[in-house]
């Protein structure tokens, strides 16, 4: 059976289910599951709705009954169908939490595995789960799938997704900047940048921090060579201000990022909110690699490009 063998238009599943993603610290909480299909395999807190639920509330109540924790502001991220040769269809609707309240604890649905990011065991998931799960850590979202299995092999599928950077290369193009792009896998710390880093990108890889002050009104983001100390009560110091990281919800709703894809191109989001703090280092360096909002990919350009990127859009940075 393939994709085209189907009739999507009238399509309708058997079951509506979700799937919840708690990511927290740097770690996301996955479960083995323990009955039901796909027992064995390891997977996100989930399952199906009951009548009169809806999504998000199933979400939330499936993650409650199978790890005992409740997720705190879950986001929708992403629709996925699924044929199985054998007749039956099933939806799913994947969401995505910053944390949750509780204690973990083990059901008889699920035994939970808190996981680093970069260490997801994609082995051990459905054939799909490699696909479009690095689109939605990486901030690709909302992302659509559409799948064929036949028992647990996958046949034919298709997988479309939202590419925040648009925005960025459509404005590195109007300026003229030339840049070299690197595709890897998504990173979410300078040690996982560094295990991925081709031999060609030669020249100065970021380190970046989103902060703000006590009263939330002030924000910066602070771009440093990638193992340059920060020191933040100096750096409070030196800005005026007592610093605080900023929370993802800040993160998000001013520079449009995912938490790990904090990068200085993040001011084309920004309506005039962050100041841009850029080390010299950078700022002189013939060669800068950052992520272009997303943080499955790293690009290249010089330190006097990425000034002139930045005062693009509003933000000449404040180089320090």
């Amino acid at each position: 059976m393939r994709l085209d063998d189907i009739d999507w238009t009238s399509w309708v599943a058997h079951d509506v289910a979700t799937l919840m993603f708690v990511i927290r610290g740097g770690q996301v909480l996955l479960i083995r599951k323990l009955r039901g299909l796909g027992a064995g395999k390891i997977n996100a807190p989930g399952g199906r709705l009951e009548a009169g639920e809806t999504l998000v509330a199933a979400a939330v109540r499936e993650t409650q009954e199978e790890v005992g924790v409740t997720p705190l502001a879950p986001r929708l991220r992403g629709e996925l169908r699924f044929q199985f040769v054998a007749g039956y269809r099933l939806e799913c609707h994947v969401f995505s939490a910053d944390g949750c309240d509780g204690s973990v604890r083990e059901s008889d649905e699920a035994m939970p595995l808190w996981t680093p990011l970069g260490q997801i065991p994609y082995g051990e998931m459905w054939a799909d789960d490699a696909l479009w799960l690095p689109l939605m850590l990486s901030g690709r979202t909302p992302f659509s799938g559409r799948f064929v299995f036949d028992g647990e092999r996958m046949g034919d599928h298709v997988l479309t997704a939202h590419d925040p950077a648009e925005v960025v290369f459509r404005r590195l193009d109007e300026l003229g900047i030339e840049t070299v792009t690197h595709a890897h896998v998504p990173v979410f710390t300078v040690e996982q940048a560094k295990a991925v880093r081709g031999a060609g990108e030669v020249g100065l890889h970021t380190k970046n921090l989103f902060v703000r002050d006590k009263s939330g009104r002030r924000m910066w983001l602070v771009t440093v060579p990638e193992d340059q100390p920060v020191d933040l009560a100096e750096l409070g110091a030196r800005l005026g201000a007592k610093l605080s990281f900023g929370s993802p919800e800040r993160l998000r709703a001013n520079l449009g990022v995912e938490p790990g894809s904090v990068t200085p191109l993040a001011v084309v989001n920004d309506p005039g909110n962050v100041t841009l703090v850029l080390d010299r280092a950078l700022a002189d360096a013939d060669a800068v690699w950052c992520h272009p909002l997303t943080n499955d990919r790293s690009i290249r350009l010089s330190g006097p490009e990425l000034v002139r990127f930045a005062a693009s859009t509003g933000h000449p940075p404040l180089i320090a």
